[in-house]
């Protein structure tokens, strides 16, 4: 049994080290090697940013897919096919944004604020649009500054993809939502897909660093609902729209998870 752990424990190691090496080794090297052409040559910078980090991380999950073959991905067309839209998700683990990222060719998101300190990966966070988060939230001046270029991106068929928790949950539990994205998404005037997001945790474990390589896993990405609220209707409000997207998200919750608490109590 500890033979067995132990070698398990140096697998998971193994996998870890080739995948985090080939994440950093993109953006030290592949990435900044392809950016200097695409400056120059590129009419939209961002956007032909954007596409190359797609790709990057595209590759990064294919390589998921080899290395960790106990793990599969269950992502539907309505999923990918999602565009000029606000996507609301739920957070599990450090997988969840770049898992979206590799989904999506033109994106943008929001970004907590320490992440745009990181020497080199500050700079590409920068120059891929995303919006660094503030404690002043919609209000602060980073933010107010890039509405318009959301609202353009969304026109042009971009997506914005924002968890609105904030952080990741340790249990599955949804955390408080920020209403930032529905002011956001108001002032675009954009719809808002609903994405609920599983299994990435099982694979990636909040606060810990190695993959778990080792059980039968599924990582699904269902979009659980669309909303297009008329924001011009006197009634609209933003507070009732934040409830209205968390019920929504705690009952599909509650609906998947149930089963599986049947299937413990019942031995399996």
């Amino acid at each position: 049994m500890f033979l067995a752990r132990f070698f398990q424990c140096i697998i998971d190691l193994l996998v870890t080290l080739i995948l985090w090496c080939y994440f950093l080794f993109g953006y030290l090297f592949i990435l900044l090697f392809l950016y200097i052409p695409v400056y120059f040559a590129a009419k939209n910078k961002t956007t032909a940013l954007q596409n190359i980090n797609h790709v990057h991380l595209k590759i990064f999950f294919a390589l998921i897919q080899i290395l960790v073959p106990r793990t599969k991905f269950n992502i539907p067309e309505n999923v990918r096919e999602i565009r000029s839209s606000v996507i609301v998700c739920n957070h599990l683990s450090y997988l969840d944004p770049i898992l979206l990222v590799s989904l999506f060719q033109r994106q943008r998101t929001i970004v907590k604020n320490t992440f745009f300190k990181v020497p080199v990966f500050g700079w590409f966070l920068r120059n891929y649009g995303y919006i660094s988060s503030s404690a002043d939230g919609i209000t602060g001046s980073a933010m107010i500054n890039n509405l318009e270029s959301i609202k353009q991106h969304l026109k042009e068929g971009g997506i914005l993809f924002v968890f609105p928790e904030g952080t990741r949950s340790r249990d599955g539990n949804l955390a408080p939502f920020n209403k930032g994205v529905f002011t956001i998404a108001r002032y675009c005037n954009a719809p808002l897909k609903l994405i609920l997001i599983t299994g990435t945790d099982k694979l990636f474990p909040p606060g810990h660093f190695l993959f778990s390589t080792r059980d039968f896993n599924q990582i699904q990405l269902e979009l659980i609902d669309s909303l297009e609220p008329n924001y011009n209707d006197n009634n609209f409000s933003i507070s009732a729209l934040a409830d209205e997207a968390r019920k929504i998200f705690e009952e599909k919750i509650a609906k998947t998870m149930n089963p599986a608490i049947k299937r413990l109590n019942n031995g399996g």
